[in-house]
């Protein structure tokens, strides 16, 4: 179907079906669209107000300028008009703190982050983005370029969670001429985005390179296909036979049993180190640092071993397994809370602030000298000491505006008013519903 010229009507009935069927369409009102003035983002923002306006939806559009390119400013000033025309709300971010290395992937992660922030400011819990087929097949071969593992050729989600919010992409079933086509037939303006033929670029290459043969792009898009139904297989095997091995516990971190490792070939114990790692290290992407055979190796052989790996600490004795977060990587971690908001704290708990003042909240770790906590300390010693220092030092401490602290999982707090108010529930993110993960 890549290569088959589309009718706008059979394209839009086809995007419809893909959103509607999804259950949080028929109850959400609120949805962000990234848009850059590309014809990607440009099509997707015109058939989605289609939709909007037949479902009686309200669409946010976002645009990132990035603040790299002088033409940045006009493409911006295009989407805002096109907004206007279709009745939809327009919000420009612009990026500032350019690095000095490595731009491209900081853009990125830094257009996501950004968005992401105005969504939840805007109680938005869907953002859409107009990735299509073109994008899978020069991703695959980066990927493939780069020595990518298993994860890597599967790489883009149609549906996906991130930053406390859906990523949906209905356009991966799109190539990038039928797009083009589509715009052509509707007469939606857009821009060309000069650095995407730049050389310089590592994906424009590839992109040239795909664009010269395009039975090699289709391939690649079929294939990656496959690697994804390899990919979900190993993850619902997972899901479904490893549960009776590992707790995932109240105060955020695994207890595995020892014995998974005798129970499951190599590959899937891998597999299952990486899912914990990756999601309890609070990353956004796998890490590109495969998890070392030697690690597997001393575990097999029943030493005990300590590492440091993704944001999170591994400790293996003879019986047991713990991965817990890193507190060197939270240590700088603070986060307010207004009233009757709540935010989800390190990816592990959603806690809630229900009291009549802004509260804030810290990693444990960094406030061990408060003195109503080592007077606690003292007394229910014992008792603190159960829950492994490791563990402890990154467990959430909650202050209110005078300064009284509550600290949910040790059940301390200096005054009751505060317990009674704040919430904290922690979150099984091992079994989110749109879990897909890259």
């Amino acid at each position: 179907m890549l290569n088959v010229k589309l009718k706008y009507s059979e394209f839009e009935s086809n995007i419809f079906k893909i959103v509607d069927k999804y259950y949080f369409t028929k109850y959400e009102k609120l949805y962000g669209v990234a848009v850059s003035g590309g014809p990607d983002s440009m099509l997707l923002l015109y058939v989605l107000s289609k939709w909007a306006y037949k479902k009686n939806k309200s669409l946010y559009v976002f645009s990132f300028d990035h603040n790299l390119r002088q033409e940045s400013a006009y493409e911006l000033t295009l989407v805002e008009k096109f907004c206007k025309k279709l009745n939809c709300n327009f919000t420009k971010i612009k990026w500032d703190k350019k690095p000095k290395t490595a731009i491209m992937e900081q853009a990125r992660i830094a257009r996501y982050s950004y968005i992401a922030e105005k969504c939840n400011q805007n109680n938005i819990k869907t953002l859409f983005l107009g990735h299509h087929a073109d994008d899978i097949a020069e991703t695959v071969s980066m990927r493939i370029f780069n020595n990518s593992n298993l994860e890597g050729l599967c790489p883009i989600f149609e549906l996906r969670e991130i930053f406390n919010i859906k990523l949906f992409r209905p356009f991966l079933s799109i190539s990038k001429d039928q797009i083009l086509d589509l715009n052509l037939a509707e007469k939606i303006n857009y821009v060309d985005d000069v650095s995407n033929i730049n050389e310089k670029f590592f994906r424009s290459r590839i992109r040239k390179l795909l664009n010269q043969d395009k039975q090699l792009k289709n391939n690649l898009i079929k294939a990656s296909s496959l690697f994804c139904k390899i990919r979900k297989f190993n993850d619902d095997f997972i899901k479904k036979h490893f549960n009776n091995y590992y707790y995932f516990k109240n105060e955020g971190f695994f207890e595995i049993k020892r014995e998974i490792i005798k129970k499951f070939p190599k590959f899937l114990i891998i597999c299952f180190f990486k899912m914990v790692i990756f999601r309890l290290g609070n990353k956004d992407y796998f890490s590109k640092n495969p998890i070392p055979d030697d690690i597997y190796l001393k575990v097999m052989q029943y030493e005990n071993v300590v590492y440091s790996l993704g944001g999170c600490i591994i400790v293996f004795n003879k019986k047991k397994i713990y991965i817990c977060r890193e507190y060197k990587d939270i240590e700088k971690k603070l986060e307010l809370v207004d009233v009757d908001k709540k935010i989800i704290w390190d990816n592990r708990f959603e806690i809630k602030n229900n009291t009549r003042n802004q509260i804030k909240i810290l990693p444990l770790g960094k406030v061990l000298n408060n003195s109503f906590y080592q007077k606690k300390f003292k007394i229910y010693k014992k008792m603190i000491k159960n829950l492994p220092f490791r563990v402890r030092k990154t467990i959430p401490a909650i202050f209110t505006l005078e300064g009284f602290i509550h600290i949910p999982h040790l059940n301390i707090s200096e005054i009751n008013t505060i317990s009674d108010n704040i919430e904290c529930r922690t979150i099984d993110f091992f079994h989110k519903k749109y879990d897909n993960i890259k």
